[in-house]
């Protein structure tokens, strides 16, 4: 038994180290680095069984059936030509691959359940939920506004969250605050 332990003690340890993967930060979204890519720090794009789709403009593509231009993509079959149908003024996409969103969005289809838009980001909605623009994990709560003087970054075993703050106020030292108390000659009531 005495040397069961460690061999059990050891398992535990590297079960808890791959379930306790931390999040990380792009723009106001926490994500999985193992099913989102994050583009200059504000933009995701899912990883698509193993393919990680690549930012062009406002959508995020694979490089096996799109090429991106000038913001624009342009697909290319090598299997010959597809039926495309037109997501706003620059996408053209297959929609057995993806779903327009918006009117001018773009989201891949996975596994036949197409990905939700959230703010300028897909996800998986047996993943991920949507609240204020911002993705949380599912089984977690959705994020809300903080009020004044309250904690803007809330940590739990799934890494730390920064939650916006409730109406005009601003984050000063991870607690939410009225700009106007910290810089009276900013507002338009200032008085002096």
């Amino acid at each position: 038994m005495g040397r069961l332990l460690p061999v059990v003690l050891s398992a535990l340890l590297a079960w808890i180290a791959v379930t306790t993967q931390a999040l990380q930060s792009c723009g106001r979204s926490n994500y999985d680095p193992t099913k989102y890519t994050c583009f200059d720090d504000d933009f995701l794009c899912p990883i698509v069984e193993g393919d990680v789709l690549i930012r062009c403009g406002e959508a995020c593509y694979s490089t096996s059936r799109f090429s991106c231009s000038n913001f624009t993509l342009k697909p290319f079959f090598p299997d010959g030509p597809a039926t495309l149908q037109d997501c706003g003024f620059f996408i053209k996409f297959d929609p057995s691959f993806f779903v327009c969103l918006d009117g001018d969005f773009i989201c891949p289809i996975t596994n036949g359940v197409a990905m939700l838009k959230c703010d300028q980001t897909c996800y998986a909605p047996a993943e991920f939920g949507c609240a204020l623009n911002q993705l949380y994990p599912v089984g977690t709560p959705p994020p809300t506004c903080v009020p004044e003087f309250g904690d803007d970054e809330v940590c739990d075993e799934n890494g730390c969250f920064t939650l916006p703050c409730c109406g005009d106020l601003i984050s000063v030292a991870d607690k939410c605050r009225d700009r106007c108390m910290l810089a009276p000659e900013t507002c338009p009531d200032a008085h002096t």
